[in-house]
């Protein structure tokens, strides 16, 4: 890894991208959960929050390196 890279990925950024990890699993597991049930609708609206929870942690990353960088 590069040394911006290095200085990026702190503890915060690890903490944060484990839980998006584990929710998303865990909305996963629903989502196939639902499909097995046949409801369309709830596959859906699970896989557009794991969309949403996604973007989160990207943006969320995004701002924290920026104000890192800013510094």
């Amino acid at each position: 890894m590069g040394k911006d890279t290095e200085n990026v990925l702190g503890g915060p950024t690890i903490i944060l991208m484990g839980i998006g990890a584990v929710v998303s699993a865990v909305l996963f597991y629903f989502m196939f959960k639902f499909a097995d049930a046949g409801n369309l609708l709830m596959v859906l609206l699970t896989a557009s929050l794991i969309a949403v929870i996604s973007f989160g942690v990207v943006k969320v990353l995004v701002s924290t390196s920026k104000n890192k960088y800013i510094k």
